[in-house]
């Protein structure tokens, strides 16, 4: 009797189970069915897009480059207004400036740096002073100029040394004596030859000229005061903040004497020429022996019998 009613037992739970079993079966078939639908449908499509492109290809016109969308050209407008201010905060920091406020002046000066007579001189100078400024070759080299020149005539920039000028403490920090590194992780030589070609100088003058001065970089001026080449000022020996602020004076310095004194340094007799201006500010008055001492200098480095710039 027991058995009995076990196996009707089963038999209903068995009649029960075949409704639910038809019904995901159905269930699954409309599922595969329509999935092949979609995918026909989406293929149909594809199709036809392909269809409209190879059967009416577009011109460059019809073309609109990624590149040239309002967004991309906005945002890479934005990335080189960036690039720009980084480059002016970063030499105003070398000379102690301040560095908000050296920005506003350029930014005055240049229309946020899109004045079109700007973006072909790289000249940031007051209005008054455009006329005798010479033309930059690059972006960077104007903004070293500007930055050397408010450093030393604040005033030409509607400003002063008090407000300008953040402090005049002097950086002496050193690694090695004959191959300094600074915080750009360049040694000297290289950031020399870097403002030497940035500004058209001999770098193997410029190195034998600084070598004469300072005692191939071991005297008191360049040590303490990171005066590369004895540059002197209204109250004497100059000093700058960085070696950087030091190596940039020195090229510039000496760009501006060539240039003044319209030393034409393809002579023979160029060093000696060079010699009146650079140590005695006239062209008149030569200087035998430091000729000699610069000469002697400038053919070790080109035969590398001292350190010398990287060619």
């Amino acid at each position: 009797m027991t058995k009995r009613r076990h196996k009707l037992r089963l038999r209903k739970q068995v009649i029960m189970c075949i409704p639910i079993l038809l019904f995901i079966v159905t269930v699954g078939m409309f599922v595969v069915l329509d999935r092949e639908n979609i995918f026909a449908v989406r293929s149909s499509g594809v199709a036809k897009r392909i269809t409209t492109i190879t059967s009416s290809p577009a011109t460059i016109d019809d073309v609109v480059k990624l590149s040239e969308r309002p967004f991309f050209v906005n945002l890479s407008n934005l990335t080189e207004t960036r690039q720009k201010d980084n480059t002016v905060i970063y030499y105003a920091q070398k000379f102690n400036l301040d560095a908000t406020k050296t920005l506003e002046i350029a930014h005055n000066l240049t229309d946020n740096f899109n004045d079109e007579t700007f973006n072909k001189d790289y000249i940031i100078v007051p209005d008054e002073y455009r006329a005798k400024a010479q033309a930059f070759d690059s972006f960077e080299a104007g903004v070293i100029y500007f930055v050397r020149d408010i450093y030393r005539n604040p005033e030409k920039y509607g400003t002063t040394y008090g407000e300008i000028r953040i402090s005049d403490e002097v950086e002496t920090r050193r690694v090695l004596v004959d191959n300094v590194i600074m915080i750009d992780g360049l040694t000297i030589y290289q950031y020399l030859g870097k403002l030497c070609d940035m500004f058209g100088i001999d770098k193997s003058l410029a190195l034998a000229i600084s070598y004469h001065e300072t005692g191939i970089h071991t005297s008191s001026l360049f040590v303490n005061s990171n005066n590369l080449g004895g540059q002197k000022g209204y109250d004497g020996w100059m000093k700058f903040p960085t070696l950087e602020a030091g190596i940039i004076a020195y090229v510039l310095s000496l760009k501006n004497i060539i240039q003044s004194y319209e030393v034409d340094m393809s002579s023979p007799d160029a060093i000696l020429i060079l010699s009146g201006p650079y140590v005695h500010g006239t062209r008149t008055r030569v200087d035998e022996h430091w000729a000699e001492k610069v000469t002697y200098f400038k053919t070790k480095i080109e035969e590398k019998d001292l350190f010398t710039i990287e060619k």
